[in-house]
């Protein structure tokens, strides 16, 4: 049977392909080695020239989800050190070579590379960033005479001397200090160390509280050293971080870290002989956080939202406010507990996010709790071995809008105390006392430079019936810690801050009677 003409074309593509045919089948297999020859040669030939070639196919793998962002960021980071390393190999390449022909310029392991941080002072040294941070505070403060003459309150902030001003050149609420952090990837986790000392610069006569105990201005003292954080992180973006060692609290923390007096001075008690630090609103709106050794839990972020949840160092019932003089002698205004069984333990919610380009909201509510048990010397009417638990729930929010900043913040517990953690927190006979506290700010930023601001805050110790005259106590122990604060602050440059804050600061007893006193403080913040 004679072939058709479409019969005859296939016998012939059968019997001997056509050159079209073999082209376009060269041209697919061509195509389908582009991304895996781009991806070997940007990998295995670093250089400056294939850098932003590399950079975009990581990026893509962790848009398509084939990478995992720990995976994402140790490709990163390994090949920045890789286009450092080939720098230096075609820079030794380049320059007049070893003495003998026969040698060969060696370049350094991977891991001791040293190029410059992304950001910030440090280094990276192979695979691992090293960083420093830190800052240098210092103001000048006048105190004005206490008015309300020689009432006592005890456990009050506020007043001085009734007789004289007093002036000092001191920290503000944030001593100086130098933060050491090192940091990497092994495993697919991120691994992080952190060691912060920090100082005064003022006389500390050492005491019941270390370095914050009240200070001394006599020659040849020297200022207190403060070792507040040294801990060590774990975790990664999708599964979370634990954090284990030592380092700032969650009840409290961010009521701290958003006070406006956390670049000046606040309350500035003791100021004829200054402590470590100043006030700021401890005392005066929230009670103080704490550096507290921890084991915690931070959760990878979902939309903004991020909770944590740690135990904690426990601390004793302390009687801070002292004794006064009773009929019977010196009494204590306050029980103390000192057993503990159990860790204590915090936990808090956080959002952060942008509600529009120019609007962004900070939000937050921490909650703490811990027992308390009385062991033989304790100074408390209990039997040895009773137990006291103590609570708090706190919350928060900031919302900056443009130039605007506004933050409110309230707290209520029951054991708590007031001023730091338990301070007081329970009566002579051992019945928890409530408090609670609050403060509100405001600020406007001119010119990106210029910040002008106000607050006002207040603590309550809510006394129990036993430390009223007629039961036990005299009256005299403190009802609330109340400030006003007005700051201007100048943006000087990247580094350095200026900021001066009038204060006025008031504390009143059970009976009530009051104390109060103005403060004038100006000085500056290096932070690098």
């Amino acid at each position: 049977m004679p072939m058709q003409s479409g019969d005859a074309a296939r016998s012939d593509v059968t019997r001997k392909p056509s050159s079209d045919f073999i082209d376009r089948r060269a041209r697919r297999k061509t195509v389908g080695l582009i991304p895996a020859t781009a991806i070997a040669i940007a990998f295995f030939y670093p250089a400056p020239a294939r850098g932003d070639t590399t950079e975009r196919l990581l990026d893509q793998l962790r848009t398509k989800g084939i990478l995992t962002k720990s995976e994402y960021q140790e490709l990163k980071r390994r090949h920045a050190a890789e286009l450092a390393q080939h720098a230096v190999q075609q820079a030794v390449a380049k320059s007049d070579g070893p003495a003998s022909k026969g040698d060969k310029p060696s370049a350094a392991p991977y891991d001791r590379f040293v190029t410059r941080a992304d950001k910030g002072i440090g280094v990276r040294i192979g695979d691992v960033d090293v960083g420093l941070q830190g800052q240098l505070v210092f103001f000048g403060a006048e105190q004005f005479k206490q008015r309300g003459g020689n009432v006592a309150v005890g456990g009050g902030l506020s007043g001085g001397s009734t007789i004289n001003n007093s002036a000092s050149i001191r920290s503000g609420l944030l001593p100086s200090s130098l933060v050491l952090n090192i940091a990497t990837v092994q495993s697919g986790y991120n691994i992080g160390f952190t060691l912060g000392l920090y100082t005064g610069g003022n006389n500390v006569n050492v005491g019941l509280l270390n370095g914050n105990s009240s200070g001394t201005s006599v020659a040849m003292g020297t200022p207190g050293a403060d070792v507040r954080q040294v801990f060590g992180t774990i975790g990664t973006p999708d599964i979370g971080t634990v954090k284990i060692g030592r380092d700032i609290g969650l009840f409290g923390s961010d009521a701290i870290l958003n006070d406006f007096t956390l670049f000046g001075t606040g309350t500035i008690a003791g100021n004829a002989s200054p402590a470590n630090t100043s006030l700021g609103r401890i005392g005066f709106g929230y009670v103080y956080a704490d550096w507290i050794p921890q084991v915690s839990y931070t959760s990878p972020n979902f939309y903004g939202v991020t909770f944590s949840v740690g135990a904690f160092s426990p601390y004793q019932e302390f009687n801070n406010a002292g004794s006064f003089e009773s009929p019977w002698g010196a009494a204590p205004y306050s029980g103390t507990l000192t057993g503990h069984d159990q860790p204590g333990f915090q936990a808090r919610v956080k959002y952060v996010g942008r509600l529009a380009p120019d609007v962004k909201l900070t939000a937050w509510t921490d909650g703490l709790t811990q027992q308390h048990r009385v062991e033989a010397d304790d100074a408390v009417l209990l039997p040895r071995g009773a137990a006291v638990r103590a609570w708090a729930v706190d919350g928060g929010a900031r919302l900056d809008f443009g130039p605007a900043t506004f933050v409110a913040y309230g707290y209520y517990g029951v054991g708590l105390g007031t001023t730091a953690l338990y301070f007081d927190g329970v009566s002579i006979d051992g019945e928890r006392r409530a408090s609670s506290g609050f403060y509100a700010e405001a600020a406007y930023t001119l010119f990106e430079r210029l910040t002008i601001g106000g607050s006002y805050g207040v603590s309550y110790l809510h006394a129990n019936a036993i430390d009223y005259p007629r039961y036990h106590g005299d009256g005299t122990l403190v009802a609330s810690n109340a400030s006003a604060i007005g700051f201007v602050r100048y943006q000087f440059s990247d580094w350095v801050t200026l900021q001066s804050e009038y204060i006025h600061s008031v504390s009143h007893n059970l009976i009530g009677e009051g104390i109060s006193s103005d403060a004038l403080v100006l000085g500056t913040t290096f932070t690098f």
